[in-house]
């Protein structure tokens, strides 16, 4: 599809970019796995446009979720052929359709990667998931961290913007 074409001649530059932008606040994410590459939809029209189009190539994405995430619908997909790109490699797409209220532009957001827990997963309670996370953000004061999702019961995180204009 034209899409994956355009994810995966972006993608790599994309990756890149954050890898950088992490490692000059001292963050080395070489040895961390990449859970998903996330691809925003400027409107739920776009959005159904990209997951119907999608349907029609089973052999080049698979949906592995979709669901309604704070009042709009969010598909995962695996990716039959994994984006390489740095030292990672990603298998997975996070298609969002923007919030209601919250205009974004379309185009490739955010990478996440896997901050391992100490325990076994899913955490207990007396050691939740959100602790690995902050302690993980104490190790780089120097950081303007978003903790807004620390206690999401599921895929809890810490996060950090750059602004690379345009």
């Amino acid at each position: 599809s034209d899409f994956l074409q355009l994810l995966n001649s972006s993608a790599p530059e994309f990756l890149s970019k954050i890898v950088s932008s992490l490692s000059t606040l001292n963050i080395d994410v070489s040895d961390k796995v990449s859970d998903h590459i996330c691809y925003r939809t400027s409107s739920l029209s776009e959005y159904t446009l990209l997951t119907t189009s999608f349907a029609s190539c089973p052999s080049q994405l698979t949906l592995l979720t979709s669901s309604s995430i704070g009042g709009r619908p969010i598909s995962t997909y695996k990716l039959s052929k994994p984006l390489e790109c740095s030292s990672h490699t990603i298998d997975l797409l996070e298609l969002p359709s923007p919030k209601e209220g919250s205009p974004y532009p379309s185009g490739l957001e955010h990478v996440e990667f896997v901050i391992p827990s100490p325990c076994h997963s899913p955490c207990s309670s007396e050691f939740p998931h959100s602790e690995t996370l902050k302690a993980f953000a104490e190790n780089y004061q120097n950081v303007k961290w978003s903790y807004k999702a620390t206690d999401k019961e599921v895929n809890p995180d810490v996060s950090v913007k750059f602004d690379w204009g345009g």
